[in-house]
């Protein structure tokens, strides 16, 4: 899943993605109504599934079962993990919780993410980092951070898994002619077969999906951009047939 949104101060970023022209901006807008729905079921689908753990774990453990149940109900319990999973990320979306923010090194943080990285691609890609020397700190969550730059990683890994590629993840500094403020542009770039122009302005709609993983929520860049824009950032793409490219945006700590 894949999609693109710019704020008005990153109109002004890299060349790649500035050769195209943007759309509006999107951006995630909450009601209270939608709030209020989403914590009410997502609290009673949490007690459903509670259960629902409680008595597999039981059934699980009786020794007399054969093998081929004991593999079906393994199935089903990794089933209501997933669904788990998924409750508490759309709730996630609509209702953050608080964020804990600290200063980053986030150049630092990508080479110490290298292995995780590494975990998400297919055996024909290869991953590459290029990150700038001496790049300011940002002053963000580092757990909605790691989470929104793996989503990244993996939509291009997955774009790349069945045929093989590169993908590229590049940290740089830049600052807007006239402004004061620095930006850390961080790029995930891959060579998989681009985005189609037909679905270019669904990728960032929940529960959108092209993948074919019968798992895929399609939440991936939903999340990406729910933190950009909690961090006063910005995340959109560009992309060809031949090379795609996201660029998440966020404010550095002022010198």
């Amino acid at each position: 899943m894949r999609g693109e949104t710019a704020k008005n101060e990153s109109r002004q970023a890299s060349p790649l993605l500035a050769k195209r022209s943007e759309p509006p901006p999107m951006q995630i807008v909450h009601s209270d109504f939608q709030d209020q729905l989403v914590r009410g079921l997502a609290h009673r689908m949490n007690n459903i599934l509670t259960l629902f753990h409680g008595y597999l774990g039981l059934l699980v453990d009786n020794k007399d079962l054969d093998k081929t149940t004991l593999e079906g109900l393994a199935k089903i319990k990794l089933g209501a993990v997933q669904a788990s999973e998924l409750i508490d990320r759309t709730h996630a979306l609509v209702r953050p919780s608080a964020s804990v923010l600290r200063e980053i090194d986030l150049g630092e943080f990508l080479r110490l993410s290298r292995l995780a990285f590494d975990g998400l691609r297919g055996p024909k890609t290869t991953i590459e980092l290029q990150i700038e020397e001496d790049l300011p700190a940002v002053m963000c969550d580092a757990s909605r951070i790691r989470t929104a730059i793996t989503e990244l990683v993996k939509n291009a890994c997955d774009s790349t898994f069945a045929d093989g590629g590169i993908v590229v993840i590049s940290a740089r500094s830049e600052q807007t002619k006239g402004s004061r403020t620095k930006w850390i542009a961080l790029s995930v770039s891959d060579t998989g077969p681009g985005i189609p122009d037909e679905i270019r302005d669904r990728i960032f709609t929940p529960f959108y999906s092209t993948k074919k993983k019968q798992n895929a929520a399609g939440l991936g860049l939903t999340v990406a951009l729910s933190f950009a824009q909690q961090h006063g950032g910005s995340l959109r793409f560009d992309s060809t047939p031949e090379k795609t490219t996201f660029e998440l945006r966020l404010p550095s700590v002022p010198d």
